[in-house]
C-alpha cells in the first residue's frame, strides 16, 4: 500500500516505457560485483582521478571597456620560475570568468582592456591582477567557489613600460571553463542529446571540458514572460523535458535549461545553478524566477534556492516544483559508495544521510518559496527497491515526511520515473502549481 500523501493519487495513462532505468538511479547497484568490471565504472575511475586533480577560480570583472576587447588570463610559474599562461579568454559583458586549473600550483589571475587591439597588455591600459590564488577543489564538498572581484583601472600596480608579451600557454595547467548564460539552445545538437546526458554522469570531467555548465534559453529573453528554470536529474538531458516544453504555456513562461554534469558532487552543481541565476538576474533584472526539477535535480535545486536567497537576503524564487525526487536518498547509491572504490561522485551525495542531504534539510526552504511535490508510482517490488516505487525511486523516498509536511501540495501520478515527464497530467499539475498563490 502506498504511503499516504496529503492528496489522492490519480492514475495517468501509460505513455512511455522505462528508459534506461538502470542508469537513472542505478538499482542494479545490487550487482556491484559485476558492475566493478564494467567499462563505465573503469572509466569513472579515471574521471574521478581527474576531478581530484583540478579546481576552479572564478572572477567577476568590473569597469570593462565598452569600445575594446577585454581579456582575462591566469598565470603560474614553472619549476624554473618562468611564467606560464592558462585560460586566456575574452570576457563577456557580464564580466564573469571561470578557470579550470590544476591543483598544487599557485596562480595569479587578472584581466585587462586591450584598448589598442594589439592582443597584449600595455602599461596605460586598464587592468588588475590578483596574486597568490589557490583553486577551489572540484572534489571537495563545502568549499564553494566565490567570484573574486576585479576592477579594471589604469592605476593598477602592474609594471609600467612597453607592451607586455603574454607568457607561453601551457594547456596542461587547465583551460578557460565554458559558461553558458542565455545562449539559445538548438535541442538537436549533440550537446543536448540523451547520450551527452549519460556522459554527464559517467564522464563528468570530460563533460565539463567539452560543454562546461550554465543556463540555456529556448528563445530570446522576453521581459514580459516569467523565467522557469528546468533542472534534470542524474544522467538527464534537455531531451527529458522536450515533450513537456512542446505543450508548456510559452505565452506566459519562458523555459530555461540548467545544463550540468550530473555525476559531479551535488553541492558544486547547486553552487553553479545559484551563480547562474544571480548572473542572469544581474543581466536581465527579472523580478522572479520559478524552478521545476526532476529526480536528483530537485536535490540540486533545493540547495541552489537556499544559497541564492542566503546570498541576496531577498527571495525572488516564489515557486519550486519537484517531480519524482528521492528526498530521502537512494539505498542503491549507499551500496555503491560502500562497495566501489571509485563511485560516481554524485552518488556519495545521494546516499541516505549524506552530508549534502543533511545540509539541505538543516533548514527549511526560504520563507516565500512555495514547494509543490509531484511523485510517481507504478511498480511493485523490483531489483533492489522496496515494494512501492516508480521503477527507479522508492515512494518512501519521494514522500519523505519532512518534505511532505512543508510542501504546499502533494500529488501522485501513476507513471514510472521517466514516463511522468511526458504525462499530460504532470504538465497540468506543473502549470497549476506555478499559477497558485505563492507563500
Amino acid at each position: 500500500m502506498l504511503p499516504p500523501p496529503r492528496t489522492s493519487a490519480p492514475q495517468g495513462s501509460e505513455t512511455q516505457s522505462r528508459r534506461r532505468t538502470a542508469l537513472r538511479l542505478l538499482p542494479a547497484f545490487t550487482l556491484c560485483a559485476a558492475l566493478t568490471t564494467s567499462c563505465a565504472l573503469l572509466g569513472i575511475k579515471e574521471q574521478v582521478k581527474q576531478i581530484n586533480t583540478y579546481g576552479v577560480i572564478a572572477l567577476q570583472v568590473g569597469n570593462l571597456a565598452t569600445s575594446a576587447t577585454n581579456y582575462a588570463l591566469a598565470i603560474s610559474k614553472d619549476a624554473r620560475g618562468t611564467n606560464e599562461m592558462v585560460g586566456f579568454q575574452v570576457i563577456s559583458a557580464d564580466g564573469f570568468v571561470l578557470f579550470l586549473l590544476r591543483e598544487g600550483r599557485t596562480y595569479a589571475a587578472g584581466a585587462f582592456s586591450d584598448l589598442n587591439g594589439n592582443g597584449m597588455y600595455d602599461w596605460n591600459e586598464p587592468a588588475q591582477l590578483l596574486r597568490n590564488l589557490k583553486p577551489t577543489p572540484l572534489a571537495e564538498t563545502g568549499d564553494r567557489t566565490q567570484p573574486l572581484r576585479l576592477t579594471l583601472s589604469v592605476n593598477s600596480d602592474l609594471p609600467r613600460g612597453p607592451a607586455t608579451t603574454l607568457p607561453r600557454e601551457n594547456p596542461d595547467l587547465g583551460k578557460a571553463l565554458p559558461l553558458a548564460l542565455g545562449e539559445i539552445a538548438d535541442l538537436d545538437l549533440p550537446k543536448f542529446s540523451s547520450a551527452a546526458g549519460e556522459s554527464g554522469m559517467w564522464k563528468p570531467f570530460e563533460f565539463i571540458l567539452h560543454y562546461g555548465v550554465g543556463v540555456y534559453f529556448l528563445e530570446p529573453y522576453t521581459p514580459g514572460k516569467i523565467p522557469v528554470m528546468f533542472v534534470y536529474g542524474i544522467s538527464g538531458s534537455a531531451q527529458d523535458w522536450r515533450k513537456m516544453w512542446e505543450k508548456f504555456d510559452r505565452q506566459k513562461y519562458q523555459p530555461w535549461l540548467f545544463q550540468y554534469p550530473s555525476g559531479m558532487r551535488l553541492d558544486k552543481s547547486a553552487n553553479a545553478l545559484s551563480s547562474a541565476i544571480l548572473l542572469l538576474k544581474q543581466r536581465h533584472g527579472f523580478e522572479r524566477i520559478y524552478v521545476v526539477a526532476h529526480s536528483m535535480g530537485g536535490l540540486v535545486s533545493r540547495g541552489a534556492i537556499q544559497r541564492t536567497v542566503s546570498l541576496t537576503k531577498t527571495n525572488f524564487i516564489p515557486h519550486f516544483v519537484t517531480i519524482s525526487t528521492p528526498w530521502a536518498g537512494h539505498q542503491a547509491a549507499e551500496l555503491a559508495v560502500k562497495h566501489l572504490r571509485f563511485p560516481v561522485p554524485s552518488w556519495r551525495d545521494m546516499a541516505p544521510g549524506s552530508d549534502y542531504l543533511t545540509e539541505i534539510f538543516s533548514e527549511p526552504l526560504p520563507s516565500g518559496t512555495r514547494h509543490d511535490l509531484i511523485f510517481s508510482y507504478k511498480s511493485s517490488g523490483g531489483l533492489g527497491l522496496p515494494d512501492e516505487n516508480d521503477g527507479v525511486v522508492a515512494v518512501t523516498s519521494e514522500l519523505k515526511p519532512e518534505v511532505q509536511e512543508q510542501a504546499a501540495s502533494v500529488f501522485g501520478v501513476f507513471e514510472d520515473h521517466m514516463g511522468i515527464l511526458n504525462s499530460p497530467i504532470t504538465l497540468q499539475q506543473v502549470e497549476k502549481a506555478l499559477a497558485s498563490p505563492a507563500r
